[in-house]
């Protein structure tokens, strides 16, 4: 039975998963493998918020115990997607809008990660989601690259209802244009206030969807990439102008 998150004072981690991708250029296309990482990502995730598990590749999830619903987990299914040659954003931001379109009291604010990536500092971008009630948007952008990065985002289902959806019907991966650059250039101009980057610098226990490549995960490698973005956040609160 799922449980109603409306309501209460936790914000709720969406995790989205494709657990057989339909897209080329994934470094991890095992299934198992894919399956093991969502596993551990949820495990990990519930201990901080409730968590609203989005899957679209119909793998039947019911018949593993870690996917179990409880009041602390929402398991929802959804189809493939008819145009998967668009690409991991086309699809992954797809399954959101069609999540949102089918919950009748949908969370009034939500943190949105990359479902195989654990996130080991979450309970710091939980707290300060929480403390930012008034942000449509929190978001890393890179105006080097022209690209938000959407691994981690934390979204008012206003805001993402009213500038965010129906977006993906522009990516197409085959010519680069990837959900990450359509999204910078619909945030283009919004202000600060509404649209900005995190304070805390996420600590990623992750490999790229793409390279395959592990996240650096050391303390002191974080604690610097914290330093530049106090220091950034100081000088624009909007952008991130540091590299990495």
């Amino acid at each position: 039975m799922t449980t109603p998150l409306e309501g209460q004072a936790e914000i709720p981690i969406v995790l989205t998963a494709t657990v057989v991708p339909a897209v080329t250029g994934a470094a991890l296309v095992d299934p198992a493998a894919r399956l093991a990482e969502y596993a551990k990502a949820v495990q990990f995730y519930v201990r901080h918020a409730p968590v609203i598990f989005l899957e679209n590749s119909s793998y039947p999830l019911e018949r593993h115990a870690e996917f179990r619903e409880t009041a602390r987990l929402q398991v929802k299914r959804f189809p493939p997607s008819a145009s998967p040659e668009r690409g991991k954003g086309h699809q992954e931001f797809e399954m959101l809008d069609a999540w949102l379109a089918a919950e009748a009291r949908p969370p009034a604010r939500w943190l949105k990660i990359t479902g195989r990536y654990q996130i080991l500092n979450i309970h710091s971008l939980l707290s300060e989601c929480r403390q930012d009630p008034d942000s449509g948007l929190i978001i890393d952008q890179v105006p080097r690259a022209g690209m938000a990065r959407t691994y981690v985002f934390c979204a008012s289902t206003d805001f993402y209802q009213e500038r965010v959806r129906g977006l993906y019907r522009q990516c197409d991966d085959r010519t680069g244009t990837w959900i990450e650059r359509v999204l910078f250039r619909e945030l283009k101009g919004r202000p600060a206030a509404e649209v900005h980057l995190f304070v805390t610098q996420p600590r990623l226990n992750a490999k790229g969807g793409t390279s395959g490549a592990a996240f650096p995960t050391g303390r002191g490698q974080w604690l610097g990439k914290q330093i530049l973005r106090r220091l950034n956040r100081l000088v624009d609160r909007q952008y991130s102008w540091y590299s990495k």
